[in-house]
């Protein structure tokens, strides 16, 4: 197929959290109801998997099916990127690394990053825990002093945080954030304030053991970093994080017009205002992608827009 852009249609994820506030916040239609998660980009072949509009394929079909799209290093798509805006607390979790998760569970590890995109003024995340030692972590959760082990900070917008696979973390109520990860979906939970599932009327799967194995400790998290933007080709940009074998991402904000020129292919999510992209119309809530060499891109209208990308490891 030739390269051209092509519009990735998102993916719905109910979950006891969610509601319509994500339907109404990026004019999305589904009948999935409530919505928790979106995924804009997600290509687990049987699972979370987005169309590709104007095609009969699934994004992990394309990524098959057309791999000088991508010219990746690996077997699936490496990178999924979704948007989240929980109408409650998040369970507290982590995610494991690539070796314990293919040890224990078959999937990959999966390291994430997060942008703030809003945020209340008590907006908040739980991020890291105030234990010593693996004893005195084990010891808390045992007891339930969740007070005393578990770490929370303000949410600040626009402001980005990395959570390596071992960090615990949960998004806060009315928290709205960009996220990308790898593309896999292995959660461990230690903690989910004792809620019920509507549909099972039983308490969520914890996974405390793989948890405490995983967990790292003593906890050296860093917490919000600040990246200042700079300005080209008529493009206000932020570079978050280009970690070859991981992903790559970006911000670009444009007043009028600009013009991008992306490194390799990239997923476009359009977060804020509405325009042009090359011949191609994009409104907040939609992604599209832009194929590996595809070429200078011609940007028209006030956009807010986030870039996701890939980097092979070097040989």
């Amino acid at each position: 197929m030739e390269k051209q852009i092509l519009k990735i249609l998102p993916f719905f994820e109910a979950r006891i959290w969610g509601g319509k506030r994500m339907l109404e916040t990026f004019n999305y239609h589904t009948e999935i109801f409530p919505v928790g998660e979106v995924y804009n980009v997600a290509a687990l072949p049987g699972e979370a998997d987005c169309f590709v509009e104007d095609t009969d394929m699934t994004l992990s079909e394309l990524y098959t099916a057309c791999p000088e799209w991508f010219q990746c290093d690996t077997v699936q798509l490496p990178i999924r990127v979704n948007l989240l805006d929980p109408l409650a607390d998040l369970s507290v979790q982590l995610h494991p690394d690539d070796e314990y998760a293919l040890n224990h569970d078959n999937s990959r590890g999966k390291p994430e990053a997060w942008v703030i995109l809003d945020t209340p003024e008590d907006g908040k995340i739980e991020f890291g825990h105030h234990a010593r030692s693996k004893e005195e972590f084990v010891e808390l959760v045992q007891s339930k002093e969740w007070g005393k082990l578990l770490k929370y900070l303000p949410a600040k917008k626009d402001y980005f945080i990395d959570i390596p696979a071992g960090t615990l973390h949960a998004i806060g109520r009315d928290v709205l954030t960009y996220n990308i990860s790898r593309n896999a979906d292995l959660t461990y939970r230690l903690y989910d304030y004792d809620r019920v599932d509507p549909n099972t009327k039983e308490e969520r799967e914890l996974h405390i053991e793989k948890v405490i194995d995983n967990v790292l400790i003593p906890d050296r998290s860093t917490g919000f970093v600040w990246y200042d933007s700079y300005l080209k080709a008529g493009c206000e940009i932020t570079d978050y994080w280009d970690e070859p074998g991981l992903y790559t991402l970006s911000r670009i904000k444009t007043e009028a017009k600009g013009r991008y020129e992306p490194k390799r292919f990239a997923f476009i999510t359009i977060v804020e205002g509405a325009g042009k992209i090359n011949d191609t119309e994009v409104s907040k809530g939609e992604t599209i992608i832009v194929p590996d060499h595809f070429g200078k891109l011609t940007l028209s209208g006030k956009m807010d827009m986030f870039v996701a990308s890939y980097k092979n490891l070097k040989k």
